[in-house]
């Protein structure tokens, strides 16, 4: 009976610490939606295609392998989402990053990301409480590492993206060599 109590003690703590990862991940997802981070990424795919489609213009390659080609966009974003949580993991807890959803969702947060420059003096008030807050001196302690680590993921990850376009122009038969 005790081994089985034990048992049932331990799935219950897995399914409990399985509920908060995907909680943290989701949070950390939703965090990098509402902060701008994906939507660098997604002009960065953009250019990538820009750039593509200049490097292909003698192939005369049709809309619709573009098109295919770029409706994988919000996997692949969604899939650098997915590593970068890694990098936050390693600065910031659960409610630290409830925090910075809660700032970033907030009006002052909003114009924060959409323009700066026009942020009211009040909202830029709120900025300054927030980054005076024990979440806001993690982010400002913790900007230079977080910075080099997206660096190295966000490179690794367009290169990876890169060679997976060329590949599947190459499997259609486009190739630049």
């Amino acid at each position: 009976m005790r081994t089985f109590f034990i048992a049932v003690l331990f799935v219950c703590a897995v399914q409990q610490i399985t509920a908060q990862t995907d909680t943290y991940v989701e949070n950390v997802k939703h965090y990098l939606t509402i902060n701008g981070t994906q939507q660098q990424y997604e002009s960065a795919i953009d250019a990538m295609y820009v750039m593509l489609k200049k490097q292909f213009k003698e192939y005369k390659i049709p809309n619709t392998i573009w098109e295919e080609l770029e409706s994988k966009k919000a996997q692949q974003v969604d899939d650098v989402k997915a590593v970068l949580v890694s990098a936050y993991k390693a600065y910031f807890t659960g409610k630290d990053i409830q925090n910075m959803i809660v700032f970033y969702e907030s009006a002052a947060g909003k114009q924060l990301v959409a323009d700066a420059s026009r942020l009211t003096p009040v909202q830029r008030a709120q900025i300054g409480n927030f980054y005076d807050s024990e979440t806001g001196q993690k982010m400002i302690a913790s900007r230079d590492g977080l910075a080099q680590i997206e660096g190295e993921i966000s490179m690794q990850w367009s290169g990876e993206l890169y060679k997976s376009v060329l590949n599947k122009l190459a499997e259609k038969g486009y190739s630049l060599n």
